[in-house]
C-alpha cells in the first residue's frame, strides 16, 4: 500500500469518528468516556492522513520538502479549524468536517487509478490466437510518420 491510500484510509476512519462523535453528541451521550475517545481517534487519523495528503502534494524527487509540507499542511488545517471553532459549535464542525473528510476520502478512495486497484489474473493466450487490441487501426494510420 503506498502513501496516497493510506493517507485516503486514515481520512475515512477519522471522519467517520468525528461523525460518530457528532452523533452520540446530538443523542445526549456527547460527554462521556466513548466520545472523547472518538475525538481523539479521529483526530490522529485525520492528522496521518493530513500528513499523507501534504507529503503528495511535492514531488518526490525532493524529500526533505516533502516532509516540511508533511508537516506544515497538518498545521495549517488545525489553524483554520480553531478559527471556525471559535465562531460555530465545536462538536457541530468536526462532524460536518467528519463527514466532508470521509465523503472525500471514499470518494477518492472509489475513483483510485487502475494502477493502484488489484488486477484480475489474465487468461493465457492459446497457441495461433490473435490478441484483441483496442486501437483497431492498420499500422500504416499509426502516426505521422507512416504516411
Amino acid at each position: 500500500m503506498d502513501l496516497l491510500t493510506i493517507s485516503r484510509l486514515a481520512w475515512l476512519l477519522g471522519g467517520l469518528c468525528w461523525l460518530g462523535r457528532m452523533l452520540l453528541f446530538l443523542a445526549g451521550h456527547g460527554s462521556g468516556l466513548g466520545a472523547s475517545a472518538l475525538f481523539w481517534a479521529g483526530s490522529v487519523l485525520i492528522g496521518v492522513g493530513l500528513v499523507g495528503a501534504g507529503a503528495n502534494l511535492v514531488s518526490s524527487g525532493a524529500g526533505w520538502l516533502r516532509l516540511v509540507v508533511g508537516v506544515a499542511f497538518p498545521l495549517l488545517v488545525w489553524s483554520v479549524l480553531q478559527v471556525i471553532h471559535d465562531v460555530a459549535d465545536p462538536r457541530n464542525v468536526d462532524g460536518v468536517l467528519g463527514l466532508v473528510f470521509a465523503a472525500l476520502a471514499a470518494l477518492a478512495l472509489a475513483r483510485s487509478p487502475r494502477s493502484e486497484r488489484p488486477q484480475p489474473p489474465q487468461r493465457p493466450s492459446r497457441p495461433g490466437e490473435r490478441r484483441r487490441t483496442r486501437d483497431r487501426r492498420t499500422r500504416a494510420t499509426r502516426g505521422a510518420h507512416a504516411r
